[in-house]
């Protein structure tokens, strides 16, 4: 089944070309040929992953076991720290909240990089709460060479907290500027290379979704948090932090994915008061029952006359067990296709030299072909840096792979 959508064929892209080039390297020679461009993307991920290659293990199955351990790691990374900051029954709340929407779990699998960076955050967390600046910078650091956008969002969470809590604006210091120095070298690189650098609009913004009763939870917690003032205020300066993503048009992003993060450890926060009122621990059972199993999401298209749609029991736990039929989702399907792809890359080995390029009409599948037969590809799928117009790839690729357009129309592509 994993893994899902196209994010993983970009990674083995990546750790491709490190094989190829016997390590780390800062210009990526495997997209955008034969020039290349500035690798741009934090590479400490692909170089945890590119040990696994050493075992000789198929780059598909090392995809396959990313995409398993990854959410499972969050939400053990999440228990052991809520337990050791706050308490053993808000330990699990968080753990239902942050398991509950299949937008989040989705998120969690697909983008691995960032997950790995929110469990540094976490780690983060726990140092600035013990007041360990040393460990809770290096925490930061790793989420620097993870991940190009959430650090800064970890890093605004800090400064915001240093300014409602004296009690930690040293270690909120301390941790930033352990965390800036040990990322050094590579946002040197990034502020080198800044000019090539761009945000697009991206094919997800088009249908977005939100967990709409835990983001009210989260709001509930949000007050919650700040009135405890101390340790909680760092959560709910988090989830300030993060609202940025929204402001810098990552909305998806916000709503259904990374940016839901602190806004569920939130949610967890109000639960947890929603059950003490309570009283009765069989309510508070069948709440968290009916949380887990039915909670709904509502699913809408920016500038559209469409009306709302409501999924209900959009939960991953209700998913995976088959007990509804899943909303639509591109991230939530797998495009790998064993018998095709295994074929595809057969006849790429066969029409092209190791050292000849590879162009496709659609970027993933030519990141795809150089992850399983290592042809470098004239053009690229980082959509953050700007691509080569498709007259200058084309002529340069020795073989060209075209997919068709579904609707059955003649690609205006093509005829350029």
């Amino acid at each position: 089944v994993f893994p899902y959508f196209l994010d993983s064929y970009y990674h083995l892209a990546v750790i491709r070309g490190f094989q190829q080039a016997g390590g780390p390297v800062l210009h990526a020679f495997w997209e955008a040929a034969p020039q290349g461009r500035p690798h741009l993307y934090p590479p400490l991920f692909h170089l945890i992953f590119f040990h696994g290659t050493l075992t000789g293990m198929p780059f598909i199955q090392l995809a396959r076991f990313w995409t398993w351990v990854s959410f499972p790691l969050l939400l053990a990374t999440a228990w052991m720290v809520m337990i050791r900051v706050a308490s053993p029954r808000l330990a699990c709340l968080a753990l239902i909240t942050l398991a509950t929407p299949y937008s989040f779990f989705l998120g969690t699998i697909n983008h691995l990089p960032a997950t790995l960076a929110l469990v540094a955050g976490l780690g983060m967390m726990l140092a600035l709460y013990r007041k360990r600046w040393l460990a809770g910078g290096l925490f930061l650091a790793a989420a620097f060479w993870l991940h190009a956008g959430l650090p800064w969002l970890l890093a605004l969470s800090l400064l915001l907290f240093s300014l409602v809590e004296p009690e930690y604006r040293k270690s909120c210091w301390a941790i930033l500027g352990v965390g800036l120095l040990a990322a050094g070298p590579w946002l040197l690189h990034l502020w080198n290379h800044h000019h090539l650098l761009q945000i697009q609009p991206r094919g997800e913004e088009r249908m977005l979704e939100a967990p709409a009763p835990l983001l009210l939870l989260g709001l509930w917690g949000l007050v919650i948090a700040w009135r405890k003032k101390g340790n909680f205020r760092y959560l709910a300066m988090m989830a300030v932090a993060f609202s940025a993503m929204f402001l810098a048009g990552y909305r998806s992003r916000f709503l259904a994915t990374q940016g839901l993060f602190p806004w569920l450890l939130l949610a967890a926060v109000a639960l947890g008061r929603l059950i003490e009122r309570i009283r009765r621990p069989w309510v508070g059972g069948l709440l968290l029952a009916g949380l887990a199993l039915l909670s709904p999401s509502l699913h809408f298209s920016p500038g559209r006359t469409t009306a709302l749609h409501v999924a209900w029991a959009d939960t991953t736990l209700s998913t995976l067990s088959g007990g509804v039929r899943p909303t639509p989702r591109g991230t939530g399907l797998p495009i790998y296709n064993k018998k095709f792809m295994e074929e595809l890359a057969e006849a790429v080995r066969a029409h092209t030299e190791p050292d000849e390029l590879i162009y496709s009409n659609v970027n993933y599948l030519a990141g795809m072909m150089t992850a399983f037969t290592g042809r470098a590809a004239t053009n690229q799928m980082l959509r953050e840096m700007a691509d080569r117009p498709a007259g200058e790839q084309i002529p340069r690729a020795r073989l060209i792979l075209w997919i068709k357009d579904l609707s059955g129309e003649r690609s205006r592509k093509m005829e350029e």
